[in-house]
């Protein structure tokens, strides 16, 4: 199968403009992409070390590190203490889970806005070929 129908640089340039709008949605409350990663993360996974984050988003420790240093500052997250003094561990503060919930709907709201008029059958295709490409290449 050929790719040079511009499949990837397509998937770049969405990726790209959807980031974009999806700041300027999350402007609203306050937030940016990046910051909203990590405050899903925490939501769906509770008290987590920036190792579990940084694999999880696929991102390098220096930029997660930037952007939880700005959610602490914030109070939206806030170090727990742990057992090695080493691993710095972080969870939502009741602020950044109000946060997370406002966020949340603007994002479902902006999410479902983009989807309307998208048959079905087409999410489901995209879905599954987005999910299969993932895999592919956490293997190479």
């Amino acid at each position: 199968m050929s790719f040079h129908n511009g499949f990837f640089h397509h998937n770049l340039q969405f990726s790209r403009t959807f980031t974009k709008k999806l700041n300027e949605q999350l402007a609203k409350v306050d937030l940016f992409h990046s910051q909203w990663l990590i405050v899903y993360y925490l939501n769906q996974y509770g008290c987590s070390t920036l190792v579990e984050i940084c694999s999880y988003l696929d991102v390098e420790k220096p930029t997660v590190t930037r952007t939880v240093n700005r959610l602490e500052e914030r109070e939206l997250i806030e170090q727990v203490p742990g057992k090695d003094k080493r691993e710095r561990r972080i969870q939502l503060t009741e602020s950044g889970v109000r946060t997370f919930q406002e966020a949340k709907r603007v994002v479902e709201d902006f999410e479902h806005q983009l989807m309307s008029g998208l048959a079905e059958e087409d999410f489901e295709v995209t879905q599954r070929t987005l999910i299969f490409l993932k895999e592919k290449l956490k293997q190479s």
